[in-house]
C-alpha cells in the first residue's frame, strides 16, 4: 500500500512538471522573452527538471536575442567566440556583441572596450571606449566594470591613449584594491614602492603585498613582486628567498621575463651586491670605447664600462670621487686620466690600490706585432694613433701602489667583437707580441694570441666582462683575484665554444714582484 501511495504521488508530481514544461515552452514559442531565457538556462544547466540540451539552449537564447534581449545577445557572443554548443564563429560572435553594445548593455560595452584595449593597436579608441563603458555602470554592478577601471588606470600609468596621470591611476588602483582586486593591489603597491606620482613609501608597498598574500597565499606573482621590492631596496637575501618561493609555486617562472626572473637568471645589470666597506685608498680608471669615428663600433662596450663602474661603487666600495670614468675616450682623454691617477698615487705612496678597466678596440702593428689600445679617434690602419700597450703598462708600473689590477676586454689581433675584421683590407688576424708587465701589475686579458674578444648577445655585454661580473655577483664580492681569474678563464673558454664555435681564452700576466701574492689578494 505504501509503495502504491508513493507511486501515485510521484506520477502526480511528474504530470505537474511535464505540464509546466509544456506551458513554459508554449510561452517561449509564442514570444515570451522571460520564458525563452528561462529555457535557455534550464537546458544549459539541466535545471528545473530539464535535461541538458545545448542545442535547445542556443535555440531559445537566439529567440530572445532576436527579439532584442541584450543579455542573451551578450551570452551568444561568448557561445560563438568559445564554441559553446555551436560551431566557433568569430564573425557571428562579433555580430551579437555589436547588437548588445547598440543597446548600451554595460557588460557588452565593457567587453568591447577591453578587447580594443588588449590588442594595443589603437589606445586612443580603447581609452574612450573604456570610459564610455564605465559610465554605463556607475554602481559597479557588473564584474567586468572593475577590470575596465583597471585598464583605464593602466592607460593613465603608461600614457596609453591619454596623458600620463599618476594620480588618476592611483585613484583607480585604490578603488580596485579596496574591492579586492589583486591586479589593482599589485599596481598600487608599485606606485608606493617607486614613488610614482605619490610619496615613496616602501613600508606601505609591503603592507599591501602582505595583505594580498594573506588572501592569496599561492599566488606566485605576489612573491615575485615582494622579491622585486626587496631587490630594489638592496635586500638581496630576502629577495632570493622570495625567488625560491616563486619557483616552488611555478617552475616555469625562470622564463617569465619578470624583474625577479631576470635578476636571478643570468643578468648582471639588476642585482649588484653592495658592501658596507669603503675602500678610500682604491682608485679606478674605467674606459668604455664603443662609438668609433673611423672603424666599426664595439657592441656593448659602454654598457660594459657603465655596469663595471656600478660594481666598483657598490660591491668594491670605491668612492665615486676615486673613479675616473671615460666613455668614447680620445687618446688625450686616456693620457690625462692616467696622469691624474698617477698624481693621486704619488700623494699616498704605497698605501693605495689601482684598478684599470678597458673595453674597446685593440689593434696590432702589422710589422712589429706590438699591441695598441685604440681610442675612438684613432685609425685602424695606423696603430701609432693609439696608445702602445707597453707604454700603457709602463705608466701603470711606475705608480707607487700596492697593486695595479688591469682588466682588458679587448683583443689585439685586428678582429672585431662580432668576429669580422677591424679593417676590410686586413684578411687575417695577427698574433700580437705581449710583454710581461713590471711593477705591481696583475693583467687579466679577454683573449690569447690571435683570438677575438666576443660579445654575449643575450646579456648585452662582452663575454669576458659578463663572466667577470657574474662571478662577483654570485659571490657577493667575497672572492680573491686568483679565484676570479681561474673562473673567468674557464668560463669564457667554454661559453665561447658553445656560443660562437670559436676559442676565446683569457690570459693572466703577472709582474715578477706579484707572482707569489697576487692569487690571495681580495677584491675589497
Amino acid at each position: 500500500m505504501k509503495q502504491l501511495f508513493t507511486g501515485i504521488i510521484f506520477a502526480c508530481a511528474f504530470t505537474n512538471v511535464y505540464s509546466q514544461h509544456i506551458d513554459i515552452e508554449k510561452a517561449a514559442l509564442e514570444g515570451s522573452i522571460d520564458a525563452q531565457k528561462y529555457l535557455s538556462k534550464a537546458y544549459a544547466n539541466g535545471s528545473g527538471g530539464f535535461r541538458v540540451n545545448l542545442a535547445n539552449s542556443i535555440k531559445f537564447k537566439e529567440m530572445a536575442a532576436t527579439q532584442g534581449d541584450a543579455e542573451s545577445q551578450y551570452d551568444l557572443f561568448f557561445d560563438y567566440a568559445e564554441g559553446n554548443g555551436v560551431t566557433q564563429d568569430f564573425n557571428i560572435a562579433k555580430f551579437w556583441l555589436d547588437k548588445a553594445c547598440q543597446q548600451a548593455y554595460a557588460p557588452a560595452a565593457t567587453t568591447f572596450a577591453l578587447l580594443a584595449y588588449s590588442t594595443g593597436k589603437d589606445y586612443d579608441f580603447a581609452f574612450k571606449s573604456l570610459n564610455a563603458a564605465i559610465a554605463l555602470d556607475p554602481d559597479n554592478q557588473f564584474e567586468n566594470t572593475m577590470l575596465a577601471k583597471h585598464s583605464i588606470a593602466m592607460c593613465y600609468l603608461n600614457g596609453w591613449g591619454t596623458e600620463k596621470n599618476f594620480l588618476a591611476a592611483f585613484k583607480y588602483f585604490t578603488e580596485g584594491y579596496n574591492n579586492g582586486s589583486v591586479l589593482d593591489g599589485i599596481e598600487l603597491s608599485r606606485l608606493y614602492a617607486y614613488g610614482n606620482g605619490i610619496a615613496k613609501d616602501f613600508n606601505k608597498a609591503m603592507l599591501i603585498v602582505n595583505g594580498l598574500l594573506k588572501d592569496n597565499p599561492n599566488d606566485s606573482r605576489l612573491y615575485d613582486l615582494k622579491g622585486e621590492f626587496y631587490l630594489n631596496n638592496n635586500e638581496y637575501f630576502k629577495a632570493r628567498e622570495m625567488w625560491n618561493k616563486v619557483l616552488s609555486l611555478d617552475s616555469n617562472a625562470i622564463t617569465s621575463g619578470t624583474f625577479l626572473s631576470v635578476a636571478f637568471g643570468e643578468n648582471i645589470d639588476y642585482y649588484i651586491p653592495s658592501s658596507n666597506i669603503s675602500t678610500n685608498k682604491t682608485f679606478a680608471l674605467v674606459i668604455a670605447n664603443e662609438n668609433y669615428k673611423r672603424v666599426p663600433n664595439v657592441p656593448y662596450a659602454i654598457n660594459d664600462g657603465m655596469i663595471f663602474r656600478k660594481y666598483l661603487l657598490s660591491t668594491f666600495g670605491v668612492p665615486e670621487d676615486n673613479i675616473e670614468y671615460l666613455e668614447d675616450a680620445s687618446l688625450n682623454d686616456i693620457k690625462y686620466a692616467l696622469a691624474n691617477i698617477t698624481q693621486r698615487c704619488n700623494a699616498f705612496k704605497d698605501q693605495i690600490s689601482v684598478i684599470v678597466y678597458y673595453a674597446g678596440h685593440g689593434v696590432p702593428n702589422e710589422k712589429t706585432a706590438e699591441a695598441f689600445l685604440l681610442p675612438v679617434d684613432g685609425f685602424g690602419t695606423d696603430p701609432s694613433s693609439g696608445l702602445n700597450l707597453d707604454d700603457f703598462y709602463a705608466s701603470l708600473s711606475a705608480m707607487p701602489a700596492k697593486s695595479v689590477i688591469v682588466l682588458l676586454d679587448a683583443c689585439f689581433s685586428g678582429a672585431k667583437r662580432d668576429g669580422g675584421m677591424l679593417m676590410a683590407t686586413r684578411g687575417i688576424t695577427i698574433k700580437p707580441k705581449m710583454q710581461v708587465p713590471d711593477g705591481k701589475l696583475i693583467v687579466l686579458s679577454a683573449t690569447s694570441d690571435d683570438e677575438t674578444a666576443f660579445p654575449i648577445e643575450e646579456q648585452k655585454h662582452g663575454l669576458f666582462t659578463y663572466a667577470l661580473l657574474r662571478k662577483i655577483q654570485e659571490t657577493n664580492g667575497a672572492i680573491t683575484w686568483g679565484e676570479l681569474a681561474d673562473h673567468v678563464t674557464e668560463t669564457v673558454k667554454n661559453r665561447s665554444i658553445d656560443l660562437n664555435g670559436k676559442v676565446q681564452t683569457p690570459t693572466v700576466a703577472i709582474s715578477s714582484s706579484m707572482k707569489d701574492t697576487w692569487r690571495g689578494l681580495k677584491l675589497r
